[in-house]
């Protein structure tokens, strides 16, 4: 990329306008005066407001080239970004092979573990109590590569573009401060399309690390005119939503009966600064 831009250009810029101002008596542009410009005989005058002419000229030609090539530094920034949104769903395509065939091993196993036990044991496993155990434990385990988004703007009917979340996504774990990603994420809504409400988006990360820092980092958000109204939390299980939900009670009737108190909830408790 060439932008026509050379420091020698630059220097001589500077050179003459602190000869011009060396000529009229003055140290900054700012002190140029209609009494100053007068005591300039003709000829000097002449000749500086032509050598500025010129370096203005050239300088306009340089913004002009800047401008062209930094649109077309966006518009390459933009094909890369959508790029690798593509890279990132194919990933996440095959990872979900992978997690079948591992559930299928799973379900092998754990069929012919049932036979030996019945055959050597009075114990009798209940091989659906022990397929739902091992559900529940990649539900955990992706829970807590989770964070659940509210109120992140969802893709009109007549939109085409089929990576709007994850490039929303993107846009705003860039605004919460989250750094690159060196993994991958991948965006679900949760819910039945419905006109009337914006369906939570669930974005899975490769690293339950990506997750929890920006959960740390979603409060700058509040500052961001774009998405001051977007709210990140962790993805609980149903169970702890209920119980998430009973602190969010206590806590407000805590700051009711005591407003002087600044009370939050930290690792299931409600705690006091005061």
């Amino acid at each position: 990329m060439d932008l026509k831009f050379n420091l020698h250009q630059l220097h001589e810029f500077e050179d003459c306008v602190k000869v011009f101002l060396r000529s009229i008596n003055v140290k900054d542009v700012n002190d140029i005066s209609k009494t100053c410009l007068k005591q300039i005989h003709k000829d000097p005058l002449v000749e500086h407001t032509l050598k500025l002419t010129k370096l203005l000229k050239s300088s306009h030609e340089m913004l002009k080239s800047a401008a062209a090539d930094l649109d077309s530094l966006k518009c390459e920034q933009l094909r890369n970004q959508s790029k690798l949104i593509q890279v990132q769903e194919d990933l996440n395509d095959k990872k979900s092979i992978q997690l079948d065939s591992v559930q299928k091993t799973v379900d092998e196993k754990l069929t012919t573990w049932s036979s030996v036990v019945a055959k050597n044991s009075e114990k009798k496993v209940i091989q659906k109590e022990m397929k739902r155990a091992v559900k529940l434990a990649f539900n955990e385990q992706d829970r807590e590569r989770s964070v659940i988004m509210f109120n992140v703007k969802e893709r009109e009917i007549t939109d085409t573009n089929e990576h709007h979340d994850g490039e929303l996504a993107f846009r705003i774990m860039q605004r919460a401060g989250l750094p690159e990603q060196d993994g991958t994420y991948r965006c679900d809504r949760i819910g039945a399309p419905d006109s009337s409400r914006i369906r939570p988006l669930k974005v899975l990360f490769s690293s339950k690390s990506t997750a929890f820092d920006l959960l740390l980092k979603s409060k700058n958000l509040k500052d961001d005119d774009q998405f001051k109204n977007i709210f990140i939390v962790p993805d609980r299980s149903r169970e702890e939503r209920a119980e998430h939900k009973i602190l969010v009670e206590q806590l407000r009737a805590k700051r009711a009966e005591n407003p002087d108190k600044k009370f939050y909830i930290y690792h299931k408790s409600i705690r006091s600064n005061n």
